[in-house]
């Protein structure tokens, strides 16, 4: 399972690295502060960090997993 960590507004998200769209790699994609989002450079699908959901209304979504910080290691907790 590829998944891809972003920095956002001083916090950490993870997220699967596929663009449910076409599968493209969020992990190219742009971050955006304000409203902690990706956004795929394929064709432009955002997705939340916090929460995975489609930004643009479709019912799709990334799966996300937690993130803690401890020291200077990124621990991201899957199943």
């Amino acid at each position: 399972r590829l998944i891809a960590v972003f920095q956002a507004g001083g916090e950490y998200y993870a997220l699967d690295d596929a663009c449910p769209h076409q599968g493209a790699p969020l992990s190219d994609g742009v971050v955006y502060d304000v409203d902690r989002s990706v956004t795929c450079t394929w064709h432009g699908w955002r997705f939340s960090l916090e929460d995975g959901r489609h930004l643009e209304g479709s019912r799709c979504r990334v799966a996300t997993y937690p993130v803690r910080v401890e020291g200077d290691a990124i621990q991201v907790g899957v199943d």
